[in-house]
């Protein structure tokens, strides 16, 4: 594992950045500006610098190769735009495969689109070939009720986060600029409860960080987000958002940035918790083969925002800086660049 320099109280000192999604040397990033439009952007002379703007609906997810292109997908019609900001080209794409999308994922060469079974639930679109190809799953994977529910990548594999049925599986894919991605292998997942279902992944080039949910009859819905310090996924800890809080809490998004978890909570504002080296070896009685081991939640330090909703955090490419979207009790959005 790389060792990370303190250099003040709260900065520090990396190599590279990647994106939230595992993507790195682009600069662009993308901000909701309202629930009907996106934006394109780059941050220069420590501003926001809006590009340019792009339509959405209720039914749509989006993403962008941080370089010069964003995709978006709408659900409704399973079909794909991708717009070149630079080129002011435009291509439309329609889904060949019975998919229910959930997550699309886009680098230099490839669209990854992950889902709920149809008959595939991930399919990858090569944008030089201009060829569609359903990538492999194993057999253990393919069950009713599976999904692929995010997309992540590092230097040479494709990161795909299996879903809710158990047992959950992490599958990978050798990244090629050629063809069809070949799986290279997969791992098991070690669960934090009932009905488990995972939202989202975070990977930075020492950590890959889940965010899920549970249900259970006791407690309504409690978060976690877990954290792994290496891609065989043998060491871990989890945060468990109703563990210790007698008044209902919820982790709605959360960021890697070097040793820290920044939290968006409903209740509480923005937390941020400090990743130790120790917290993946202890043991306690959640500590079993199948089972994440809980942190302890109180560590988290919060900063409130009265009367405004942090509903996501946005990683500015190559630095330590977040985009905080809050939006108030009457739907108006703003955005807050914090330095962690």
């Amino acid at each position: 594992m790389k060792n990370l320099i303190l250099t003040t109280s709260i900065f520090f000192l990396t190599l590279s950045v990647f994106g939230q999604n595992g993507q790195k040397n682009g600069n662009l990033f993308l901000l909701l500006k309202n629930s009907r439009t996106i934006s394109i952007n780059s941050f220069e002379n420590d501003k926001i610098n809006e590009i340019k703007t792009f339509a959405i609906s209720e039914k749509s997810i989006y993403t962008t190769d941080q370089k010069e292109r964003i995709a978006i997908l709408d659900t409704a019609k399973n079909d794909i735009t991708i717009f070149n900001i630079n080129s002011s080209n435009q291509i439309k794409l329609s889904i060949p495969f019975e998919i229910k999308p959930k997550t699309i994922l886009l680098n230099n060469d490839n669209i990854f689109v992950g889902g709920e079974m149809g008959k595939e639930i991930l399919i990858q679109y090569h944008l030089k070939n201009e060829k569609w190809y359903q990538l492999e799953i194993p057999s253990e994977v393919v069950v009713w009720g599976k999904a692929i529910d995010d997309l992540v990548v590092n230097d040479s594999l494709l990161i795909a986060i299996d879903n809710i049925v158990m047992p959950k599986y992490v599958l990978f894919y050798r990244l090629n600029s050629n063809n069809r991605l070949d799986l290279s292998h997969y791992k098991g997942l070690k669960h934090n409860g009932a009905y488990e279902s995972i939202h989202h992944g975070r990977i930075t080039e020492t950590y890959i960080g889940l965010l899920s949910d549970t249900h259970s009859g006791y407690v309504a819905r409690t978060n976690h987000i877990t954290i792994y310090n290496n891609l065989d996924f043998s060491n871990s800890f989890a945060l468990s958002s109703n563990q210790m809080d007698k008044n209902y809490l919820t982790f709605t998004d959360f960021i890697l940035i070097n040793d820290k978890i920044v939290i968006a909570s409903k209740e509480k504002g923005l937390g941020v918790f400090e990743i130790k080296e120790s917290y993946f070896n202890k043991t306690d009685e959640y500590s079993n083969m199948s089972g994440n081991r809980r942190e302890d939640i109180s560590k988290i330090k919060y900063t409130k925002y009265e009367n405004q909703e942090i509903t996501k955090l946005t990683l500015i490419p190559n630095t330590n800086k977040i985009v905080l979207t809050l939006e108030d009790k009457k739907g108006v959005i703003r955005y807050e660049i914090i330095e962690i």
